[in-house]
């Protein structure tokens, strides 16, 4: 190999022109050795689209391309080892090589050929990465006993396992066991860094059949483990960890201490096991931020296609923050005719066009319910405050609500008549159509850690009904007669989603809580845990209605909380002070907020959505 840098010829963009990798035959053990060559996509040799997670940047290892040492990411040089044929030539595209990435013009046009290259590809070949031992046992589980894909490969472990567990106590605990490590892997091979990135979801999603996946040596459909192969390897393996804890391998009912030793040693492999499991479990869910099950889904029939996947892959990963819009491109031409992909262009400026968009052309407004706005939206003149920051996806922080709780009441969301908000040309103003709910004040600040907000809220609810912080405020809530139990709701409810406890529950659990009682620990009590986290740093306000909610950490006295038709969640706007004088009131937003009352629920006001409802709507210009 040459010592020079590889060396990349234009492409004509007029042709559709891109670039296919040959990846030459070679042993495992030989070094990697392609070559390039130029085709257009509107007459391209049979080829297939390789799709992958890049891996550490920063740790490259090289591939002989044309010649020259190029260096690839180790993910990529893995993967590359793992699918060349020992004779035969195989034609991928892959953006890493394929791509100049040095080139941003050329990016710049190769992006928005992505969808129609991942279509056009004969097949799409995933690359998740090495395997183990234990995904290797749930891939031939799944194999074996769902899909009744008998093969020696895959199959012959399990059979002879079933064989010998007829006749010996032996072998059916080995199968137990082996069951255990298969359900393991399950969640082990779901927590692979390829399910939640972002380019991924597209090139998962694009192609018209589905996808072979490929890890470490083996090689399977990614539904061959979802689906009932899901719900069963769940069924089969936690149900192993109830018959291990039953005789005749331990007696859950015995007294720990007439064990015998080995039944003692058993007992806590088998509890350490099913932390494990438990844990690995969270994790997966976690990192499988759309679930493949529901991967291959259709989103083209969906009224606002742009944000119903910005809102599903709202936590996926990606090194450049434009790509968390520019990787949905491809799936919704509309945006990327309106805005094409320019990686020029500062990460504020695409957000920018991406809201104007979804205002524009889509139901945009509920975007401000499911996505937090920029941190500095109040100070920062060079782009409006109404932008949502896309590329958080940080659900605590003190200036978001994300969408995962109630929502206003259904009345005040209805209006057919479009739009209810409109962006101008100059993409700086948004025009918003509102009923005002007032003015409000702010109660006070929750603290910023979760043992000082548990302290605030203590005070709240051991407060004789009727009085807040300010020993007035209080006085002019609505309905004062349930405010201890609407407020202890309030505290959960804001975050999560529907919950199932009721709200004498969730008091219930605070006062144990604020007695430390904790025998009384449970799933109310975790609820309520994750909520008062995410309670930090929020604001504890009052309408002049009478009215009291939770909103963003910027909320001010003064301060007018507004509904906008289609939006779930009410908005908190200021009014500009800047403005030039004579003109026109403007405002900036400040955020969402869950206001009591209004929201639908089990203490939705009807007699306060009534009258809210007939509240004429009014335009805002939103700076």
């Amino acid at each position: 190999m040459g010592a020079t840098m590889l060396q990349y010829d234009t492409l004509n963009s007029q042709k559709k022109e891109i670039r296919l990798l040959s990846l030459l035959p070679g042993k495992t053990d030989h070094p990697i050795e392609c070559t390039l060559q130029t085709v257009s996509l509107d007459d391209p040799p049979e080829f297939e689209a390789l799709s992958y997670v890049w891996g550490d940047v920063a740790v490259k290892r090289p591939v002989a391309v044309n010649g020259v040492s190029h260096p690839v990411t180790v993910n990529l040089e893995t993967g590359l080892r793992r699918l060349r044929d020992r004779r035969k030539t195989r034609l991928l595209w892959v953006d890493a090589i394929c791509i100049n990435q040095d080139d941003v013009a050329e990016k710049n046009v190769q992006v928005p050929q992505m969808a129609r290259l991942y279509s056009a590809a004969r097949a799409v070949v995933v690359w998740l990465g090495p395997s183990t031992p234990n995904i290797e046992l749930a891939v031939s589980w799944a194999q074996t006993y769902v899909h009744k894909e008998y093969t020696a490969a895959a199959s012959a472990h399990w059979l002879k396992l079933d064989a010998k567990a007829l006749v010996s106590d032996r072998a059916r605990l080995e199968k137990h066991l082996e069951t255990l490590r298969a359900l393991e892997g399950y969640f082990d091979l779901l927590a692979l860094p390829y399910w939640n990135r972002m380019w991924t979801f597209q090139e998962y999603r694009l192609p018209g059949d589905e996808p072979a996946c490929h890890c470490g040596g083996i090689s399977f459909r990614a539904t061959t483990m979802l689906g009932a192969a899901e719900e069963e390897i769940h069924a089969a393996g936690f149900g192993v960890l109830k018959t291990l804890s039953a005789p005749p391998y331990l007696d859950g009912s015995r007294e720990w201490d007439t064990l015998s030793k080995s039944e003692q040693d058993f007992a806590e492999r088998l509890n350490a096991t099913a932390k494990t499991l438990q844990a690995k479990s969270t994790a997966a869910r976690k990192n499988v931020i759309v679930s493949p099950k529901r991967a291959r889904e259709p989103w083209g029939n969906k009224e606002s296609p742009l944000m119903y996947l910005m809102i599903t892959t709202a936590e996926r990963r990606c090194f450049d923050a434009r790509d968390k819009v520019f990787a949905l491109y491809g799936m919704v031409p509309a945006a990327q005719e309106a805005y094409a992909p320019d990686y020029l262009k500062p990460v504020e400026a695409v957000m920018l066009e991406t809201a104007a968009f979804l205002v524009n052309h889509e139901r945009g407004p509920i975007m401000w319910s499911s996505f937090g706005l920029r941190d500095d939206r109040l100070s920062d003149a060079a782009y409006p405050s109404w932008v949502p920051d896309f590329a958080q996806a940080d659900v605590n922080s003190p200036n978001m609500h994300r969408d995962m709780h109630g929502r206003v009441a259904p009345s005040l969301r209805e209006w057919e008549e479009p739009p209810a908000a409109r962006v101008s040309e100059d993409l700086r103003t948004l025009r918003l159509w509102a009923r005002s709910m007032g003015t409000c004040r702010v109660a006070f600040r929750f603290g910023a850690t979760a043992e000082s907000v548990l302290g605030q809220i203590e005070g709240l609810l051991r407060t004789p009904v009727g009085d807040l912080p300010d020993g007035s405020l209080g006085k002019q809530i609505r309905r004062p007669e349930d405010l201890t139990l609407r407020l202890a709701y309030a505290c959960v409810i804001h975050h999560v989603r529907k919950s199932h406890f009721t709200p004498k529950e969730v008091a219930e659990t605070f006062e144990a809580i604020f007695e430390n009682k904790r025998s009384k620990r449970g799933g109310c009590w975790d609820m309520i845990h994750d909520a008062v986290g995410d309670l930090a740093g929020k604001t504890l306000l009052v309408t002049d209605g009478g009215c009291f909610g939770i909103g963003v950490a910027g909320i001010r006295d003064g301060d007018i909380v507004a509904i906008p038709p289609q939006v779930r969640l009410p908005l908190v706007l200021t009014k500009e002070t800047s403005a030039p004088a004579g003109g026109p009131e403007s405002y900036k937003m400040v955020g969402t907020a869950w206001v009591d009352g209004i929201m639908e629920g089990v203490f939705v006001d009807s007699d306060l959505v009534a009258e809210t409802e007939q509240r004429e709507l009014q335009e805002f210009l939103i700076h």
